[in-house]
């Protein structure tokens, strides 16, 4: 499941940012396995159970489940009579692509960290699943065996667009490797 959204005030919103940018830097610093919740929390100046209160883990600073409405919106988006594959195709480059500024630079900024940390690569493949379990959830009637293979089959691919950006170093644009990999896919 993704981080509970709830009614959020400018004040829990600033304390999250707080600690997202905390624990982002001691990762960067320190590597991530060596960095506890209890030294993230204290480096953000808040309590162990409100760092919780903010995110269920620290591996979810780094790989955040989307949100069950976000991955609605972007499934609705997305042509019905299109072909499952075409309409998760053309989520993940809406999805992608709407990811500019600040938030691209921390999408790479997490990614680098994820292809640094071995339990992290093992957590992505977690994310991976869970994530299709997300978009099926979505789906509603579409539901079937063949569509968990397909949705699997893209979101193996969505992952392996991050981990290559990450391994580029961003040097290759994100656009590129989202075609790249997408036309491979298509390809087989």
């Amino acid at each position: 499941m993704s981080e509970p959204r709830e009614p959020r005030t400018p004040r829990w919103e600033r304390t999250h940012r707080r600690i997202y940018e905390v624990a982002m830097g001691l990762f960067a610093e320190h590597g991530f396995e060596a960095v506890t919740v209890a030294a993230i929390a204290a480096a953000a100046r808040v309590t162990v159970p409100t760092f919780y209160d903010h995110f269920s883990s620290k591996e979810n600073i780094v790989l955040p489940l989307p949100e069950t409405s976000d991955v609605e919106a972007v499934m609705a988006l997305q042509p019905p009579g299109l072909p499952l594959g075409e309409r998760l195709r053309r989520g993940i480059r809406g999805w992608l692509g709407a990811v500019q500024g600040r938030d691209r630079e921390e999408l790479l900024d997490r990614w680098r960290i994820v292809i640094r940390t071995p339990g992290l690569r093992s957590r992505a493949a977690e994310f991976e699943r869970r994530t299709v379990d997300i978009v099926l959830a979505a789906l509603g009637a579409e539901r079937d065996a063949t569509a968990a293979v397909v949705t699997a089959a893209m979101f193996s691919a969505y992952t392996q667009i991050l981990l290559r950006w990450a391994e580029s170093d961003g040097d290759v644009p994100l656009e590129d490797l989202i075609e790249e990999v997408l036309r491979a896919l298509r390809e087989l």
